[in-house]
Protein backbone atom coordinates (compact mmCIF):
# COMPACT_ATOMS: atom_id res chain seq x y z
CA UNK A 1 0.00 0.00 0.00
CA UNK A 2 0.83 3.51 -1.01
CA UNK A 3 2.37 5.86 2.38
CA UNK A 4 0.57 8.67 2.50
CA UNK A 5 2.01 11.80 3.67
CA UNK A 6 -0.75 13.01 6.53
CA UNK A 7 -1.26 9.13 7.76
CA UNK A 8 -4.84 8.80 7.75
CA UNK A 9 -5.82 5.40 9.50
CA UNK A 10 -9.39 6.00 8.29
CA UNK A 11 -9.06 5.78 4.88
CA UNK A 12 -5.89 3.14 4.56
CA UNK A 13 -8.33 0.34 6.62
CA UNK A 14 -11.05 1.70 3.86
CA UNK A 15 -8.16 0.26 1.22
CA UNK A 16 -7.56 -2.75 3.20
CA UNK A 17 -11.12 -3.54 3.52
CA UNK A 18 -11.74 -3.15 -0.30
CA UNK A 19 -8.44 -4.71 -1.41
CA UNK A 20 -9.67 -7.83 0.77
CA UNK A 21 -13.49 -7.96 -0.27
CA UNK A 22 -12.20 -8.09 -4.25
CA UNK A 23 -10.21 -10.65 -3.50
CA UNK A 24 -13.12 -13.16 -1.90
CA UNK A 25 -16.06 -12.36 -4.58
CA UNK A 26 -16.73 -15.92 -4.62
CA UNK A 27 -17.79 -15.60 -0.82
CA UNK A 28 -20.18 -13.47 -1.14
CA UNK A 29 -23.89 -14.23 -0.79
CA UNK A 30 -25.34 -12.77 -4.69
CA UNK A 31 -22.51 -12.82 -7.37
CA UNK A 32 -22.60 -10.83 -10.54
CA UNK A 33 -22.38 -13.76 -12.86
CA UNK A 34 -21.77 -11.73 -16.02
CA UNK A 35 -20.81 -14.84 -18.09
CA UNK A 36 -24.53 -16.50 -17.67
CA UNK A 37 -25.88 -13.02 -18.64
CA UNK A 38 -24.15 -12.62 -21.59
CA UNK A 39 -25.30 -16.34 -22.85
CA UNK A 40 -28.54 -15.93 -21.56
CA UNK A 41 -29.17 -12.95 -24.08
CA UNK A 42 -27.50 -14.40 -26.59
CA UNK A 43 -29.21 -16.91 -26.69
CA UNK A 44 -32.70 -14.94 -26.48
CA UNK A 45 -32.03 -13.12 -29.52
CA UNK A 46 -30.98 -16.42 -31.09
CA UNK A 47 -27.42 -15.84 -31.60
CA UNK A 48 -24.91 -18.64 -32.25
CA UNK A 49 -21.57 -18.06 -30.12
CA UNK A 50 -20.27 -18.09 -33.57
CA UNK A 51 -22.43 -15.08 -35.05
CA UNK A 52 -21.71 -13.06 -31.74
CA UNK A 53 -17.65 -13.85 -32.34
CA UNK A 54 -18.14 -12.08 -35.93
CA UNK A 55 -20.42 -9.14 -34.67
CA UNK A 56 -17.80 -8.55 -31.95
CA UNK A 57 -14.26 -9.65 -33.49
CA UNK A 58 -13.90 -11.75 -30.91
CA UNK A 59 -12.53 -15.27 -31.03
CA UNK A 60 -15.09 -18.35 -29.94
CA UNK A 61 -13.11 -19.93 -27.87
CA UNK A 62 -12.69 -16.76 -25.88
CA UNK A 63 -16.28 -15.47 -25.92
CA UNK A 64 -16.99 -19.73 -24.65
CA UNK A 65 -14.52 -18.95 -21.82
CA UNK A 66 -16.04 -16.00 -20.67
CA UNK A 67 -19.54 -17.64 -20.96
CA UNK A 68 -18.48 -20.09 -18.50
CA UNK A 69 -16.81 -17.68 -16.39
CA UNK A 70 -12.82 -19.07 -17.02
CA UNK A 71 -11.88 -15.32 -17.68
CA UNK A 72 -13.44 -11.95 -16.42
CA UNK A 73 -12.97 -10.03 -19.06
CA UNK A 74 -11.84 -6.44 -19.59
CA UNK A 75 -14.00 -3.53 -19.13
CA UNK A 76 -13.57 -2.39 -23.03
CA UNK A 77 -14.39 -6.25 -24.33
CA UNK A 78 -17.44 -5.50 -21.76
CA UNK A 79 -18.13 -2.63 -23.88
CA UNK A 80 -18.35 -4.29 -27.08
CA UNK A 81 -20.39 -7.14 -25.99
CA UNK A 82 -22.90 -5.38 -24.62
CA UNK A 83 -23.19 -3.20 -28.29
CA UNK A 84 -23.23 -6.32 -30.25
CA UNK A 85 -26.21 -7.78 -28.00
CA UNK A 86 -28.10 -4.54 -28.32
CA UNK A 87 -27.94 -3.31 -24.76
CA UNK A 88 -26.29 -0.98 -22.14
CA UNK A 89 -23.25 -2.69 -20.51
CA UNK A 90 -25.10 -1.92 -17.20
CA UNK A 91 -27.53 -4.75 -18.30
CA UNK A 92 -24.64 -7.11 -17.76
CA UNK A 93 -24.48 -6.29 -13.57
CA UNK A 94 -28.30 -5.44 -12.65
CA UNK A 95 -30.90 -7.35 -11.11
CA UNK A 96 -32.90 -4.40 -11.14
CA UNK A 97 -36.05 -5.08 -13.48
CA UNK A 98 -37.98 -2.08 -12.97
CA UNK A 99 -36.97 1.63 -14.15
CA UNK A 100 -35.16 3.71 -11.76
CA UNK A 101 -33.56 6.91 -11.59
CA UNK A 102 -30.86 7.15 -9.58
CA UNK A 103 -28.94 3.99 -8.08
CA UNK A 104 -26.99 3.64 -4.73
CA UNK A 105 -24.40 1.51 -4.07
CA UNK A 106 -23.73 0.66 -0.31
CA UNK A 107 -20.04 0.01 0.41
CA UNK A 108 -21.48 -3.44 2.14
CA UNK A 109 -23.30 -4.17 -0.84
CA UNK A 110 -20.82 -4.60 -3.52
CA UNK A 111 -20.45 -6.88 -5.10
CA UNK A 112 -17.71 -7.90 -7.58
CA UNK A 113 -17.44 -10.05 -10.91
CA UNK A 114 -16.58 -13.60 -10.10
CA UNK A 115 -12.65 -14.86 -10.25
CA UNK A 116 -12.66 -17.69 -12.00
CA UNK A 117 -11.82 -20.39 -9.98
CA UNK A 118 -8.31 -21.72 -9.23
CA UNK A 119 -7.30 -19.06 -11.97
CA UNK A 120 -4.96 -15.67 -11.58
CA UNK A 121 -6.76 -12.95 -13.54
CA UNK A 122 -4.71 -9.40 -13.88
CA UNK A 123 -8.29 -7.65 -12.39
CA UNK A 124 -11.34 -7.67 -11.23
CA UNK A 125 -14.19 -4.95 -10.54
CA UNK A 126 -17.01 -3.77 -8.70
CA UNK A 127 -19.66 -1.53 -10.61
CA UNK A 128 -21.04 1.28 -9.08
CA UNK A 129 -24.25 2.07 -11.05
CA UNK A 130 -25.20 -0.76 -12.13
CA UNK A 131 -29.08 -0.86 -11.37
CA UNK A 132 -28.91 2.60 -13.65
CA UNK A 133 -30.38 1.80 -16.90
CA UNK A 134 -29.93 4.13 -20.37
CA UNK A 135 -27.39 6.06 -18.92
CA UNK A 136 -23.94 7.31 -20.74
CA UNK A 137 -21.37 6.43 -17.76
CA UNK A 138 -19.74 3.07 -16.40
CA UNK A 139 -18.29 3.41 -13.36
CA UNK A 140 -15.86 0.84 -11.49
CA UNK A 141 -13.82 0.00 -9.07
CA UNK A 142 -11.21 -1.78 -10.13
CA UNK A 143 -8.50 -3.54 -8.85
CA UNK A 144 -5.27 -4.33 -11.18
CA UNK A 145 -3.37 -7.60 -10.35
CA UNK A 146 -0.01 -8.32 -11.28
CA UNK A 147 -0.45 -11.48 -12.13
CA UNK A 148 -1.13 -12.35 -16.02
CA UNK A 149 -0.50 -8.33 -16.37
CA UNK A 150 2.15 -9.68 -19.36
CA UNK A 151 -0.26 -11.30 -21.28
CA UNK A 152 -2.98 -7.78 -21.75
CA UNK A 153 -3.51 -7.06 -24.55
CA UNK A 154 -4.31 -3.46 -26.01
CA UNK A 155 -7.94 -2.72 -25.69
CA UNK A 156 -10.38 -0.65 -28.14
CA UNK A 157 -13.55 0.72 -28.10
CA UNK A 158 -15.91 3.43 -28.54
CA UNK A 159 -16.13 6.48 -25.61
CA UNK A 160 -13.97 7.40 -23.66
CA UNK A 161 -12.88 6.82 -20.00
CA UNK A 162 -11.11 8.59 -16.74
CA UNK A 163 -9.29 6.79 -14.50
CA UNK A 164 -8.48 8.20 -11.13
CA UNK A 165 -5.63 6.24 -8.73
CA UNK A 166 -7.31 4.99 -5.04
CA UNK A 167 -3.71 3.50 -4.57
CA UNK A 168 -0.56 1.74 -5.76
CA UNK A 169 0.99 2.44 -9.09
CA UNK A 170 -0.69 2.54 -12.19
CA UNK A 171 1.22 2.00 -15.73
CA UNK A 172 -0.57 3.15 -18.83
CA UNK A 173 0.38 2.35 -22.75
CA UNK A 174 -1.24 4.30 -24.80
CA UNK A 175 0.34 3.45 -27.91
CA UNK A 176 3.74 3.91 -28.23
CA UNK A 177 3.45 6.40 -25.09
CA UNK A 178 3.39 5.24 -21.35
CA UNK A 179 2.22 6.89 -18.42
CA UNK A 180 2.94 6.05 -14.70
CA UNK A 181 0.32 7.36 -12.38
CA UNK A 182 0.53 6.98 -8.61
CA UNK A 183 -2.32 7.59 -5.55
CA UNK A 184 -4.36 10.96 -6.71
CA UNK A 185 -3.33 11.00 -10.52
CA UNK A 186 -5.62 10.63 -12.92
CA UNK A 187 -5.90 10.29 -16.69
CA UNK A 188 -8.44 10.75 -19.30
CA UNK A 189 -8.16 9.39 -22.82
CA UNK A 190 -10.30 8.54 -26.01
CA UNK A 191 -11.24 5.10 -25.89
CA UNK A 192 -10.99 4.11 -29.50
CA UNK A 193 -7.04 4.61 -28.96
CA UNK A 194 -5.25 1.37 -27.62
CA UNK A 195 -4.30 1.67 -24.47
CA UNK A 196 -3.45 -1.04 -21.56
CA UNK A 197 -4.02 -0.51 -17.62
CA UNK A 198 -2.07 -2.49 -15.52
CA UNK A 199 -0.15 -2.25 -11.95
CA UNK A 200 3.48 -0.83 -12.17
CA UNK A 201 4.69 -3.24 -9.38
CA UNK A 202 4.36 -6.55 -7.96
CA UNK A 203 1.66 -5.32 -6.11
CA UNK A 204 -1.98 -4.47 -6.70
CA UNK A 205 -3.24 -1.46 -7.63
CA UNK A 206 -6.92 -0.08 -7.25
CA UNK A 207 -8.38 2.60 -9.42
CA UNK A 208 -12.09 4.42 -10.07
CA UNK A 209 -12.64 4.00 -13.87
CA UNK A 210 -15.56 5.94 -15.17
CA UNK A 211 -16.26 5.26 -19.11
CA UNK A 212 -18.50 7.30 -21.01
CA UNK A 213 -20.01 5.74 -24.38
Amino acid sequence: MIKIEKHNEYYEKYLSDLAEHMDKPQEQTEPIHVGEKIKHMRETQGLSIEELARKTGFDVAMLENVEQEKVIPPLGTMIRLSRALNTVMSSLFSSQEEQVHYSVVRVNDQKSAPLPTGRASYHSYIPLAADLKDRHMDPFIVKLNPEKAKDVVPSVHEGEELIYVIDGEVKITIEDKVEILGLGDALYLKSTTPHIVITNTDKPALILAIMYS
